[in-house]
């Protein structure tokens, strides 16, 4: 597209050039001010105006045009284009503005504030530029990677050639040639129609900057600080290092010297002719963009992906590295700010310094202890002449410094000044909480001040000069208590450790019993420290069962039978105190305690013993039978004992074998009676078959009888012989005792444990009950010597028949 704005173009940049006259002839010394303006948005754009304002496009296409007061931005107008802008340019005669976005391109026409173009492509731009005829030229970077004409949005068929590498920085001549600089980091220079006319290979750095700033002068910013000016006739370079290393972000030129700026705020001005570094700043952000004031002072423009920010570099007048706008003292180099405002600078090494740069109405302090000269004026030094002091709060006469000369301990208490043993309580026994022990540290506070207090309850501990009575801690060592008027050794306080459940009283105890419903006896224990407890048993006299406060050993009568549950047997039953009163009230009883008490022989043992331990019942009982065998118990020693042990061993397991042998025997004795009594026939035959023996009819019924005579065998053997003893002639009867009748004997078998007079230890199993047989209705007629030795009249009545048959007529 083709514009008529040749001369107009023209004439503007005449003005321009004689507006920057003043930073043409030299350096100005300027100095970083500081931040004027901050912005909530990345910019790709900015650009000073002819008539000053500032052009801006942010990183959302959002064109504005602002006004530059004091550093701060005031925006006018804004076209809100919403795209994600990547590069933006004005043309020669900042009329119309390019935006580079994601989606393609927009054209803005500033004096409308409308859009007047709009290209939308598949692939992003990321740079665009007008050509020396007023044609569109977009750049993409990527995708394509070639550079393309457009006119009146709609594309000329034109293009640069294919950069392999990719495209890292575009930029078009003033005679309509194209520099694009690829990350091969070469330069390909294109004709007007994009046929590649040369490659400029000079650069060993990617270049991240184009930029024509006069007819015939390139500038090419890499990303590490280095700056190549290219004439563009002869390709002819000049190169620069810049001091930081910076990727260059901007290229302008301000006078006679050219801008750079780059990266984290790195910006620096360069002689133009000469091609080196001035001077270099360093502001806030990647630069975007400067502006110059006629006086020589720079607002630079600098941003970061989320923000932007304008930095101010003002004159130094002074040189003293102050600008002017911020130098209280712009003629005096030692003096640049008066913080105070009193005339007198906050430089304490320049000329007619502050000692109190932030505080008017003082300035000077002769002693260097901080606080000024000046009686009248803030904190006025009360003791001009002593360095360590200053001010005396209470009027003592001591400074309230504690550690300097003549401190005062207690700046705010006009009776003390000082504490010796540094426990916080004042050496004046007249002043206000005299130290009680002014020697010792301590931190007592109830009964006298500043004394030792073990167990820190607040109250001292006695010593000679003040004891308990004066009101020192009874209990030194017990935190919780102090006061023990009985001094009994159990505190006053009840809510204390240990309290004194009767401080009217001295006492020992540390329990009682308690009435409790819930409990089963009706009483629980509870703590009760320092009552009567007369018998010293630790419990209360008081809440003891009647006579068991004399009695250390009781405390408890459950029965009220006098005798206390330690001892007493049974604590239920007032009538049974000892294991005595039991026995004898349970005869059933046939442990061994109960059995030797219900045994008067035993209990006479017992009463005839004089100092002497007595032998329990069963070993007493086991005794007498040695004595009868003539083998003593008494001093048997350790290698007998150990025989005796080991025949005893021997003898039970004989013992054993006999019992089980015994059993056996008995087993069969059962068996063969069962025979002699039923004749092997069942219980209910049993009644027919025993009435015929005994009538001397066995076997008429046919239901049993005796089978042979052998099964008689062993009583024929008992009765055969000589006439023995029937084993009760040996019995020696005791006076007083009882002898059984005969009936009322049985003839089972005895354990070892009944042997030795010992309580079974096994119980036996029952053995299966034998069938019942009926008794004769009549027994035989007796011989005429009466009963047979060892005969019972039930045992003739049952058997007296067969022996009549087989011995009667002998």
């Amino acid at each position: 597209m083709k514009r008529a704005y040749t001369v107009v173009t023209i004439l503007i940049l005449c003005l321009q050039s004689a507006t920057i006259g003043l930073a043409s002839a030299e350096l100005p010394n300027i100095t970083d001010a500081g931040e004027t303006d901050e912005l909530d948005r990345s910019l790709v754009l900015w650009s000073v105006l002819d008539d000053g304002k500032i052009l801006t496009v942010d990183a959302y296409g959002n064109v504005s045009i602002n006004a530059l007061n004091n550093g701060v931005l005031s925006a006018q107008w804004t076209l809100f284009l919403e795209v994600d802008a990547q590069k933006a340019r004005l043309d020669e005669a900042k009329e119309l503005v390019a935006v580079a976005h994601q989606g393609g391109a927009y054209v803005v026409q500033l004096s409308t504030e409308s859009i007047t173009e709009n290209i939308t492509l598949p692939d992003p731009v990321n740079d665009v530029e007008w050509d020396h005829q007023g044609d569109l030229w977009i750049a993409q970077y990527a995708g394509k990677r070639k550079a393309e004409e457009y006119s009146e949005s709609t594309a000329t068929g034109f293009g640069s050639t294919t950069i392999s590498s990719g495209i890292s920085a575009f930029e078009i001549l003033t005679d309509g040639r194209l520099a694009i600089a690829s990350y091969d980091k070469n330069i390909y220079i294109h004709d007007n129609g994009g046929t590649l006319l040369n490659t400029i290979t000079d650069s060993t750095g990617i270049i991240s900057s184009l930029v024509e700033t006069s007819n015939g002068t390139l500038l090419a910013g890499t990303t590490g600080g280095t700056v190549y000016k290219f004439d563009t006739d002869s390709w002819n370079v000049d190169t620069l290092n810049l001091p930081h290393t910076k990727q260059v972000t901007y290229m302008g030129v301000y006078g006679d010297m050219f801008v750079i700026g780059a990266k984290q705020g790195q910006f620096s001005l360069v002689n133009s002719s000469e091609f080196t570094e001035l001077e270099t700043y360093v502001g806030t952000g990647d630069v975007v963009g400067f502006k110059g004031t006629f006086s020589g002072q720079l607002y630079i423009a600098g941003t970061s992906p989320t923000s932007s920010a304008i930095r101010f570099y003002d004159l130094d007048s002074d040189m003293d590295g102050v600008n002017d706008l911020n130098d209280d003292f712009p003629n005096d180099s030692t003096q640049s700010s008066d913080a105070d405002g009193d005339g007198y600078g906050d430089n304490v090494n320049g000329f007619n310094p502050d000692s109190f740069p932030s505080d008017a109405t003082q300035w000077e302090d002769a002693d260097g202890d901080g606080y000024g000269d000046n009686p009248i004026g803030t904190n006025p030094d009360l003791f001009p002449n002593n360095a360590d002091q200053w001010s005396d709060l209470d009027g003592d006469g001591y400074g309230d410094n504690t550690n300097g000369q003549d401190g005062d301990v207690f700046p705010d208490e006009a009776t003390q000044w000082s504490d010796s043993d540094l426990d916080s309580y004042g050496d004046n026994p007249e002043g206000f909480r005299p130290d009680g022990c002014p020697t010792v540290n301590g931190f007592s506070t109830k009964d006298r001040f500043g004394c030792p207090d073990g167990d820190f309850d607040g109250y001292s501990d006695p010593d000679t000069e003040w004891t308990a009575i004066d009101g020192a801690d009874a209990l030194p060592s017990q935190e919780s208590q102090w006061e023990d008027q009985d001094g009994d050794g159990y505190g006053d306080n009840a809510d204390g450790e240990i309290p004194d459940t009767c401080p009217w009283e001295f006492g020992t105890s540390t329990k009682a019993w308690e009435i409790d419903t819930d409990s089963a006896i009706g009483y629980v224990e509870t703590p009760s420290f320092g009552c009567l407890d007369v018998d010293g048993d630790g419990w209360v006299d008081r809440t003891e069962s009647p006579l068991m406060d004399q009695d250390p050993n009781e405390h408890y009568d459950g029965d009220g039978d006098g005798v206390g549950s330690n001892a007493d047997y049974d604590d239920t039953s007032p009538n049974i105190a000892t294991e005595q009163d039991y026995c004898l009230n349970n005869k059933n009883d046939t442990s061994e305690g109960c059995t030797g008490w219900n045994n008067p022989a035993y209990q006479a043992y017992k009463n005839g013993l004089v100092n002497e331990t007595a032998l329990g019942f069963y070993a007493w009982n086991a005794s007498l039978q040695d004595d009868a065998s003539g083998d003593s118990p008494l001093n048997v020693d350790e290698d007998t004992l150990n025989q005796v042990i080991q025949v005893g061993l021997v003898v039970f397991g004989g013992l054993t074998a006999v019992i089980l042998l015994v059993a056996f025997l008995v087993n069969k004795r059962k068996q063969t009676s069962t025979k002699k009594v039923y004749g092997g026939v069942t219980v209910s035959q049993s009644t027919n078959a025993s009435k015929e023996a005994l009538e001397g009819k066995g076997g008429m019924s046919a239901d049993g009888g005796i089978i042979s005579d052998d099964i008689w065998d062993d009583d024929v053997k008992q009765l055969d012989f000589q006439p023995e003893k029937n084993g009760f002639d040996d019995m020696e009867l005791k006076d007083g005792a009882n002898v059984a009748e005969p009936g009322s004997m049985t003839y089972d078998e005895e354990s070892i444990e009944s042997i030795a007079g010992m309580p079974s230890q096994v119980t036996p199993s029952e053995p299966e009950a034998a069938p019942e047989a009926t008794i004769p209705d009549e027994a035989p007629p007796l011989p005429e010597g009466g009963l047979p030795d060892g005969w019972t009249a039930d045992q003739w009545r049952w058997y007296g028949h067969e022996w009549l048959a087989k011995y009667g007529n002998n």
